[in-house]
């Protein structure tokens, strides 16, 4: 979901400040409480509603809440499996695997809105999915997940040419030869070869369907004036303070039917069947530190929160076989939840910059410097693997399948390295600068964990604290010279990793490296959509060489995610590819009551 080089992961992983909570007052919490609200927070505002426009994790989230996709991620298998949504069921493949068909359910409405006739939602249909896949690949519109279709459907790569070409143009002048509309609720894409990948992007949130109306009526002002067919309504939105989230009555989807025998034992097939969503709200206040969050969630006005450092030492206990307890005076009160991570944290390395980009060795004598396996510890309470690859350990194609081909901590390495590059013990060498998202303590204590890191071989280490927004920024122009990034999988395949260093994807797209290399762009485009095989393999074993022997990225960790619900949150299942479940939550009002009574 969602997620271009994301120092956002990065903070929900590494300090777990993602999940906060609300700044209601106890009189405005009691006055909610003939309804189903559930209340939440977070560090990061979104940057934008718009699904195309998008692909950051926060707007990614308020996005799915909001939007829907043709495909989605089913809520409760696993290994995670796509399930339509928007479709009557998945698409229909020709015998040649070049021919998708979809057929869209009926009667879906988007929200009720001003851009519609009478201000009534109109029917989804198969117009609306063809202009959202023409708006996808407007380069005006999308510059952050174009790679997501780039050279997968017949004709659309040349329809993005004919966009740049002809800046004014209306997206109706041009067609796309590999799609065609069959009636008002179909239509066929054509793939330039069978592809094993194809239908992920269609569950990607920025390939959610919008409605031409509300791109037309509100212009730029669409950014923040959202309108789609997805289980909540955006009610109210102010910057960096609070969003509310109001239940779409029109909603289509019901509760899953299908599920594990330890899902129907938890519980979570309990609601099977119900029509979704099941809260009436969803109150989001933006909180960037993680002390005011847990005072607000241990006094029941938050209902779901991330452990970040100081708390899970509070309040946690990692069991012999790496697995994370709540202890004693804790367990009764809240529910505990660990998910394996399907992100990679890391610190890009911009080549382009004068300093770093044309001396390997220094590169090299940076990578050996840092003690990964003592931050984990140290600011991770262990909660995360070292990375050896840029693959997480949750995917296959990862080190667990190719081995290591990273750098593990050797100070005597690095400053031989360093020699090497021209600087013996520092010398001569001006300053380094990373750039970090915000300026909390969890982002200074990661900075200064570096900071000490690097002196140790004679390098100094500076600050650039950014804003989210002016980091995106930042990374995407390849503003930068060290950044500490992440990037969560849009779709659990290897090659949803290493796009990040592919040649073409330079700022301002994924590769905020600005890494290039022939051999490296030959093999990516070889692999790109090749099933899992031992040939996949080898050429991605060839690629890990590659960015190990190149440097453009020094490998951190994968994280482990963890946090605690209060007892009365029902249904609650740790999705990776669903970051937000909001529609699938419920509330025990009878047991919140019955445990705040208690609390007060």
């Amino acid at each position: 979901m969602k997620t271009l080089t994301l120092f956002f992961y990065v903070i929900f992983f590494m300090f777990s400040c993602l999940f906060s909570c609300t700044q209601e007052t106890s009189q405005e919490f009691a006055s909610h409480e003939n309804k189903k609200i559930f209340y939440f927070s977070r560090t990061i505002d979104p940057k934008t509603f718009d699904p195309q426009a998008q692909f950051d994790v926060s707007s990614g989230d308020f996005v799915s809440s909001i939007y829907d996709t043709l495909i989605s991620y089913h809520y409760l298998k696993r290994p995670y499996e796509l399930t339509p949504s928007l479709l009557e069921s998945m698409p229909e493949k020709s015998k040649d695997g070049l021919t998708l068909t979809f057929k869209i359910r009926q009667g879906i409405h988007f929200h009720d809105n001003d851009c519609f006739l009478n201000g009534k939602g109109r029917e989804l249909i198969a117009d609306d999915v063809i202009y959202t896949i023409k708006r996808f690949a407007d380069s005006r519109v999308n510059t952050l997940s174009w790679f997501l279709l780039d050279d997968l459907v017949e004709g659309l790569d040349e329809y993005r040419e004919d966009l740049k070409k002809n800046k004014d143009t209306h997206y109706d002048k041009f067609s796309i030869s590999g799609i065609k509309k069959i009636s008002s609720h179909s239509l066929s894409i054509k793939l330039k070869r069978d592809n094993p990948l194809a239908l992920y992007a269609f569950a990607s949130s920025s390939l959610s369907i919008v409605p031409r109306e509300a791109v037309e009526k509100y212009g730029r002002k669409f950014n923040t004036t959202p309108v789609g067919t997805g289980p909540f309504i955006l009610k109210e939105f102010n910057k960096k303070q609070t969003a509310i989230l109001i239940k779409n009555p029109n909603y289509f989807m019901t509760y899953p039917k299908e599920g594990s025998k330890k899902d129907a034992e938890l519980g979570f097939l309990s609601d099977a069947g119900k029509k979704l969503p099941l809260l009436d709200e969803v109150h989001i206040d933006f909180i960037p530190e993680a002390q005011p969050a847990m005072l607000k969630f241990k006094q029941g006005e938050i209902f779901w929160i991330g452990l970040d450092r100081d708390n899970f030492t509070q309040m946690a206990y990692r069991e012999k076989d790496g697995s994370i307890a709540l202890k004693d005076s804790w367990s009764d009160k809240y529910s505990l939840y660990q998910e394996p991570g399907l992100s990679s944290v890391y610190l890009v390395l911009n080549l382009k910059d004068k300093t770093l980009g044309k001396n390997k060795d220094l590169r090299k004598a940076l990578a050996y410097t840092i003690d990964f396996e003592d931050k984990i510890n140290l600011l991770n309470n262990g909660r995360a693997q070292k990375l050896h690859s840029i693959v997480p350990q949750t995917i296959w194609g990862s080190e667990d399948e190719i081995g290591n081909y990273g750098y593990d901590f050797n100070l005597s390495k690095a400053k031989e390295y360093l020699a090497k590059a021209g600087y013996p013990e520092g010398k001569n060498l001006p300053p380094l600068t990373l750039t970090l998202q915000g300026s909390s303590s969890s982002h200074r204590d990661y900075f200064e964990y570096l900071r000490n890191a690097f002196s140790k071989i004679g390098v100094t280490l500076k600050p650039d604290y950014q804003t989210w927004s002016s980091f995106l920024k930042a990374t995407e122009r390849g503003d930068f010279q060290l950044a500490s990034s992440a990037w969560q999988a849009d779709y659990p395949d290897p090659e949803n990793f290493f796009l990040l260093f592919y040649g073409p994807n330079k700022p301002p797209g994924q590769n905020s490296s600005s890494f290039s290399n022939k051999e490296y762009d030959s093999l990516y485009e070889q692999m790109r959509f090749m099933p899992n095989s031992p040939k996949r393999l080898e050429i991605i074993t060839r690629m890990a060489k590659i960015l190990q022997d190149e440097v453009p990225v020094i490998y951190d960790s994968s994280p482990v995610i963890s946090g605690l619900t209060q007892k009365w949150v029902k249904n609650f299942k740790r999705n990776m590819m669903i970051s937000k479940p909001f529609k699938f939550l419920d509330i025990d009002k009878n047991l919140k009551d019955k445990i705040l009574a208690k609390s007060h």
